[in-house]
């Protein structure tokens, strides 16, 4: 039995695909602070977690899923001094319960102070009824 594995591609001038759907899941690419042209977005902790998570919501929907669809983040702050400012914004994304979580602190691509990645499972096809 094989398995598919499709791949999202990215516009971003980077070699990595912005998802990966295999095994019932998707596996997004890190995301961090930055525009639709590869250009690092700065500003605070809050700002920083905002533009991601609206990036990843923006992957998610392109792939036929939603942010209620993630079942586990790994997060990646510059510094853990930050940690509870991403809390307060990280909290509003997730009404309905949160995924499983892991924080780390990491020096970060283009110095900035967050880095998050999510697996979420991947959209159910429509059942197609077979007719004997």
């Amino acid at each position: 039995m094989s398995q598919t594995i499709t791949r999202f591609s990215s516009s971003l001038p980077f070699p990595f695909s912005r998802a990966v759907q295999a095994g019932g899941f998707l596996f997004l690419s890190g995301q961090v602070s930055m525009s639709e042209q590869a250009e690092p977005l700065r500003g605070d902790i809050t700002t920083q977690t905002r533009n991601i998570m609206a990036a990843i919501e923006r992957t998610l929907q392109s792939c036929g899923a939603e942010l209620s669809a993630v079942v586990k983040v790994t997060v990646w702050l510059s510094d853990m001094r930050h940690f509870a400012e991403f809390n307060q914004a990280y909290v509003t994304y997730f009404p309905a319960g949160f995924p499983v979580r892991s924080v780390v602190s990491a020096r970060l691509a283009f110095d900035l102070d967050v880095e998050i990645e999510v697996q979420a499972l991947a959209p159910v096809p429509d059942a197609v009824t077979a007719t004997p």
